[in-house]
């Protein structure tokens, strides 16, 4: 039964290790909102200023050669996708839930430790003693867990702009006075380790209230790196999600929008009426890839 535990503790020590979506962003459903849609599936194949504050313009080549135009990516790794693994621990981070509520602890692992839970979730007596173990390691790591945050949104790029020097956004694509943002394209209609519809103290996706409003709708890019992307996409077979197959983007793109939560506000209602946790938080920048997958990159943009 000690070995039992310690392999636990040990499991749930490996949790911050694995890599967890991309996010499709949807219409903007009403002026200063925004949704992040669910999960972008791939067909086979190959690929690949309006904003409020002033951002840091970051276009340094891999190499000193000016015809390079794969960027350094510098924040590789740093920001986590909104699976609802992801937002749990979030909730946890921010100090939504307390150590003392065990219905918190069991639905934790429900979304974590699937297998666990399914395993002796009916055993009562051995549960109460994984649920300890829970506990335990929540108490110790919660302040470990992530709170930077990603999205993945696909772009559409108009043509370049000589006197500007960049690409405006068109198709609908462009961000306009952005204030609310719904996070996670969770559905809450897919079966969580069996469990459908709303699992308690753990709302599958997020509101975030930006701590100002913001608009993005043109890409400012050096000519050369411009070039280079245009031929690409001229001559190359794009590699294009499945939910983008009805969009008519001639030159796709993707915005990754970097995000950092600040505070937990409590819970409300979405559209669907399932919950949704609300948040507080701020852009930290967008940077623009010529792929999904962020190998491509082509410019970055910090806000302060």
């Amino acid at each position: 039964m000690m070995t039992r535990f310690i392999q636990l503790f040990l499991f749930f020590a490996l949790l911050m290790l694995v890599p967890v979506g991309i996010v499709l962003a949807q219409e903007k459903v009403e002026e200063g909102d925004f949704i992040a849609g669910p999960t972008i599936e791939f067909e086979t194949g190959e690929v690949s200023h309006g904003l409020g504050p002033i951002p840091e313009k970051k276009e340094e080549a891999v190499s000193g050669n000016s015809e390079v135009t794969i960027i350094e990516d510098k924040y590789a790794g740093m920001y986590v996708e909104p699976t609802l693994q992801n937002i749990s621990k979030l909730y946890w981070k921010k100090e939504a839930l307390t150590l003392d509520t065990d219905k918190a602890i069991d639905n934790f692992m429900l979304i974590n430790e699937c297998d666990i839970y399914e395993k002796f979730y009916r055993d009562d007596f051995e549960w109460m003693r994984i649920r300890e173990a829970g506990r335990k390691m929540l108490e110790e790591t919660k302040d470990s867990f992530p709170y930077k945050f990603k999205m993945l949104i696909p772009i559409d790029l108009g043509r370049y702009d000589l006197l500007r020097g960049g690409f405006p956004l068109i198709n609908k694509t462009a961000f306009k006075d952005l204030r609310r943002v719904e996070i996670g394209g969770n559905s809450n209609n897919k079966p969580m380790c069996g469990k459908e519809g709303i699992i308690k103290h753990y709302p599958r996706n997020l509101i975030l209230i930006l701590n100002k409003p913001f608009s993005y709708d043109f890409v400012d890019l050096d000519e050369h790196i411009a070039q280079a992307f245009i031929i690409r996409r001229k001559y190359e077979k794009i590699k294009r999600p499945k939910e983008l197959m009805t969009k008519r983007y001639d030159r796709l793109a993707f915005a990754r929008v970097r995000i950092t939560f600040s505070d937990y506000q409590g819970e409300t209602r979405g559209s669907d009426n399932f919950p949704l946790g609300i948040m507080f938080g701020k852009l930290d920048g967008i940077d623009i890839f010529e792929d999904a997958g962020e190998k491509r990159m082509l410019t970055s943009l910090d806000y302060k």
